[in-house]
């Protein structure tokens, strides 16, 4: 069942502000409240106008309030529709599908994610919950005390497959740990380490410098989707 909910969106700024007596003409197509100050700045005059016309086609409603030298505020609402929570898939129906959609083989590896961004971290564990063994941490420091402790416990060697969040400020950190993983593993050709980057040119070189470093090293890019980790782990199993 679809419901129709309103968004307020409120956007406020410090700039040069608007004269009050030229609120009431701020959404006529071409019209501009001081020309010495738009002209500095290129403004057409036709961008409060299409607001308008863009919220008002929406069913909204959109206001201003200004101070001239202070600031102002623009405030419009936006209808949405929302499914009720009765429709939504349930937390189980979920991992069925993920379960379903993700190769069987990977479905029993274990995994380590190792990134600084809990939201990031929350987002593929919620993909994985059909894999028999997730953990994540914020640091390489608990991804080594994990795999040290399994092994201690079970005398064998914790996880298959590494996601490793890569920045231009851990890239010593990142090589260290890789290097004390590989020790720890007795055939390190069975670890694949997959880089979590963001893709900018520094980033992507970073990555590629690292995999021509290591063996079994990959890249995926962010932002990460349940269909970005599927070919990732597709891409793995034929690897």
């Amino acid at each position: 069942m679809v419901k129709k909910e309103k968004l307020l969106i409120q956007l406020c700024d410090t700039g040069i502000g608007i004269n009050p007596e030229y609120l009431k003409h701020v959404w006529e197509s071409f019209s501009q409240g001081d020309m010495s100050m738009t002209k500095n700045q290129d403004g057409a005059g036709l961008g409060l106008s299409i607001c308008k016309n863009l919220v008002e086609i929406n069913g909204g409603e959109i206001k201003v309030e200004s101070q001239l030298g202070k600031g102002s505020k623009f405030s419009f609402t936006w209808n949405v529709e929302i499914l009720a929570m009765a429709s939504l898939s349930t937390e189980t129906q979920f991992n069925k599908q993920t379960s379903y959609v993700l190769p069987h083989t990977i479905r029993k590896k274990r995994i380590l994610i190792i990134h600084s961004a809990e939201n990031l971290r929350n987002s593929i564990l919620n993909y994985l919950k059909s894999v028999e063994k997730v953990d994540t941490f914020d640091t390489f420091e608990k991804g080594i005390k994990s795999v040290k402790t399994y092994k201690e416990l079970y005398d064998q060697f914790t996880y298959d497959i590494v996601f490793i969040g890569l920045y231009e400020n851990n890239k010593e950190e990142t090589i260290n740990f890789i290097l004390e993983l590989k020790e720890l593993l007795i055939d390190s050709n069975n670890l694949a380490i997959t880089f979590i980057v963001f893709p900018n040119h520094e980033r992507i070189v970073l990555a590629r410098e690292l995999m021509e470093k290591f063996f079994g090293t990959f890249v995926v890019y962010t932002p990460i989707t349940l269909n970005k980790l599927i070919n990732q782990f597709k891409y793995l199993e034929t690897s």
